[in-house]
């Protein structure tokens, strides 16, 4: 039987100043910008792992990284701004992913048919 305290989710959106950046688990499966909405399709943290977080000084902690930056691995490294709040994304959010964690393929513009 499940326990129904237990916490199973397993996204979690980061919202910096300009940024959300969208995890599942520790990988980036997906970035929006704030101002427009508009998800970002090209992003160097897309796909890569979140290694933890600095104040940009000290080594990465574990942890709430409210206050802090965020380093993401892959084909990247990104420092992100300042988190200014940790949020839980709806479930209608997760289906706009630009990168499919479970599929492995980033989502992007079709490309024109050979002709």
């Amino acid at each position: 039987m499940l326990d129904p305290r237990v916490d199973r989710r397993r996204h979690v959106a980061y919202v910096t100043r300009h940024t959300e950046y969208h995890c599942r688990g520790r990988e980036c499966v997906g970035v929006r910008n704030r101002r427009t909405g508009e998800w970002v399709l090209d992003h160097g943290a897309l796909r890569g792992r979140l290694a933890g977080a600095t104040d940009g000084g000290s080594p990465l902690v574990e942890g709430p990284p409210i206050g802090l930056r965020l380093l993401f691995l892959g084909r990247e490294g990104v420092l992100t701004s300042r988190v200014e709040a940790m949020l839980r994304p709806e479930k209608d959010v997760l289906a706009r992913y630009a990168s499919r964690a479970s599929a492995g393929s980033i989502r992007g513009p079709r490309a024109p048919a050979a002709a």
